[in-house]
């Protein structure tokens, strides 16, 4: 059984040049896709930041609008 195992494996070896371009060819895909779901992690915390700071305007305003109409309606 290890004979055959041994035969089946003979032409896989570590500095085959073939073997050396399909790694390659895989490891700059998974490098690419890295940084690529990186990026879109990037994107998305800055959305949410954006929004986030949006919100907290928004509801400053809506505040200061309310004191406002407030303090016209006791005058």
């Amino acid at each position: 059984m290890l004979n055959t195992l041994l035969a089946i494996f003979e032409g896989l070896t570590p500095m085959n040049g073939e073997n050396l371009v399909a790694a390659l060819n895989i490891l700059w895909k998974g490098v690419l896709a890295i940084f690529i779901v990186i990026a879109l992690i990037i994107v998305a915390v800055k959305l949410t930041s954006y929004a986030i700071a949006s919100a907290e305007e928004a509801k400053k305003q809506r505040e200061e609008n309310a004191t406002k109409n407030e303090n016209q309606t006791n005058t």
